[in-house]
C-alpha cells in the first residue's frame, strides 16, 4: 500500500480546464526547518512529512521556487540546475551575519582537514578516502592540483592532516594508514619525499616558531613524535596516557600540550627535556583539536564528546570556563587577532554509524574570546569537520565530510546574534 503511495505521488496528472498539468514528487531537506516553500508566489503545503524531511508536489513545467524563514534570506532554487530533481539538500544563510557564503567546492572523498598556505592564496584539503591531497586557489576557486605520493602509499589512502611550512617551501600531510608522512615541493607542487612518522596513525603535525622541529602525534601507538625538519630524523618519541590528536606550543615554545581523545586529559610535554611532565585532567571526554593564543596565554580545547570547548590558563594550567557549542565538535581555529574563535561542529550522528548523514546539518560557530561567548553561527552540510581562516582574516574554509565538498566563506563585521546557544 505504501508503495502504491508513493508511485501516485510520483507522476500526478490532473485535467485543468482541459489541459494536463504533470507533478512530480520532490523531497526536501532543508535547515532551519521552520520555512514556507513558495511556488509563483504561493505557499505550498508539503503532502508528507518524514523527520526532517517534507515531501511536495511540484508541477514539471515549473522554473523556480524559492524558501523563506524569519532571519533567513531567501533561498532560490532553480530546477534546470538540477538533473536528477526529486530530492534536494538545502541550507539557508542569516540576514544578520559575520559569514557571507561565497562558494561551494567539490572534492575528492571525505575531506578530513583543511589549511590555508601561509600567503592565503592557496588551501590544502586531505583525503581520508582519497588518494592524496588537493590544492585550491582562492582566487580562481577552483582546484589546481591533486598531490599523491607513490602508488605503494596513494592506494591505501587515509589521508589526515597537513601543514603548511613558511621557511622550507614544503607542504606535509599524515597519512594513518601507513604511518608515513608525505612532502611535497610548493614551489612546484611536486612530490618529494616521504618518511616513517614513528608511529602508528598519525594525526596532526604542528611545527614549533623556527620550523626546525615537528611533533606528530599518533593514534594507535599513543606517543609522540619529535622530528628534526632538516633530515626528516626522528629525534625522540614521547609515550602519552591515551590517543593523543590535536596539539599546540606555548608561546614561549617551552611546553607542548596534547589534547588526549581517550583520557580526557592535556598532555603536558617539557619540550627542553622532550618529556611528559604534567596530565591536566579535563574529565572524561573526548578532546580533539587544541589551539593556543599567544596575546592571551589561552588554550582552546574542543571535546567532541561533550560538545564543549573548554579555555585552559596558561599560567596556572587550570581550566578558566568551558562552554557548550554544538554536538561533535571537531576542529577549532583563532582568527589572526585572536579575537573569534571559529567552531567546527558535525552535529547529531546517524543511528547506524558516523559515516551515514545525520538527522540535521551541521554548523560553524564563531566565538568572541573577548566578549567570551558565541556570537554568531551559520549552518554547514553533512558532518562540517576541517575548518581553516585564512592569514589575512577575511576568508573560512570549512570540509562538509559527508558531501566531500569545501564552502568558503568571507568575513565582516556583525552585530551580536538573537538566539545563541548558552554556556
Amino acid at each position: 500500500m505504501k508503495l502504491l503511495f508513493n508511485i501516485i505521488l510520483l507522476f500526478v496528472t490532473l485535467n485543468v480546464y482541459g489541459s494536463e498539468i504533470t507533478f512530480t514528487s520532490l523531497k526536501i531537506k532543508a535547515f532551519p526547518q521552520e520555512y514556507d516553500l513558495f511556488l509563483n508566489k504561493n505557499i505550498q503545503k508539503p503532502v508528507q512529512v518524514t523527520n526532517n524531511i517534507r515531501e511536495y508536489l511540484i508541477p514539471t513545467n515549473s522554473d523556480m521556487f524559492y524558501l523563506r524563514s524569519k532571519g533567513f534570506h531567501d533561498k532560490y532554487i532553480f530546477l534546470k540546475q538540477f538533473s536528477n530533481l526529486d530530492y534536494l539538500e538545502l541550507k539557508m544563510e542569516q540576514v544578520e551575519s559575520s559569514l557571507i557564503y561565497t562558494d561551494i567546492l567539490e572534492t575528492g572523498s571525505q575531506p578530513k582537514s583543511v589549511e590555508f598556505s601561509e600567503n592565503g592564496e592557496y588551501f590544502a584539503v586531505a583525503l581520508l578516502n582519497g588518494e592524496g591531497i588537493e590544492i585550491y586557489s582562492l582566487k580562481k576557486m577552483e582546484r589546481i592540483y591533486s598531490l599523491s605520493p607513490p602508488s605503494e602509499w596513494s592506494k591505501k589512502k587515509g589521508f589526515v592532516e597537513t601543514v603548511f611550512f613558511k621557511t622550507r617551501n614544503e607542504l606535509w600531510v599524515s597519512q594513518m594508514t601507513t604511518g608515513m608522512i608525505h612532502v611535497f615541493d610548493t614551489r612546484t607542487w611536486k612530490y618529494k619525499l616521504s618518511f616513517d612518522s614513528g608511529g602508528s596513525w598519525p594525526k596532526v603535525i604542528t611545527l614549533n616558531k623556527n620550523e626546525d622541529t615537528a611533533y606528530i602525534s599518533n593514534w594507535t601507538s599513543k606517543n609522540i613524535s619529535v622530528i628534526k625538519t632538516s633530515d626528516y630524523s626522528i629525534i625522540k618519541t614521547i609515550p602519552v596516557n591515551g590517543i593523543p590528536r590535536g596539539m599546540a606550543i606555548s608561546p614561549e615554545q617551552n611546553f607542548l600540550y596534547v589534547g588526549n581523545f581517550t583520557s580526557g586529559d592535556i598532555n603536558k610535554i617539557d619540550l627542553e627535556k622532550n618529556a611528559l611532565i604534567k596530565n591536566i585532567d579535563l574529565g572524561n571526554g573526548a578532546l580533539r583539536h587544541v589551539v593556543v593564543s599567544t596575546k592571551n596565554r589561552k588554550l582552546y580545547i574542543s571535546d567532541m564528546y561533550h560538545g564543549t570547548v573548554s579555555v585552559l590558563d596558561l599560567k596556572t594550567d587550570t581550566v578558566e570556563r568551558s562552554f557548550y557549542a554544538g554536538s561533535n565538535i571537531n576542529t577549532i581555529k583563532l582568527s589572526t587577532d585572536e579575537k573569534k574563535l571559529y567552531i567546527s561542529s558535525r552535529g547529531r550522528n546517524n543511528e547506524e554509524g558516523y559515516l551515514q548523514k545525520g538527522p540535521e546539518f551541521g554548523k560553524i560557530y564563531v566565538y568572541d574570546t573577548v566578549l567570551k561567548k558565541i556570537t554568531d553561527w551559520t549552518w554547514g552540510g553533512n558532518q562540517p569537520t576541517g575548518l581553516a581562516v585564512s592569514s589575512d582574516g577575511s576568508t573560512v574554509a570549512f570540509s562538509d565530510f559527508l558531501d566531500h565538498r569545501v564552502e568558503i566563506y568571507h568575513l565582516q563585521p556583525y552585530g551580536e546574534m538573537a538566539v545563541l546557544p548558552t554556556d
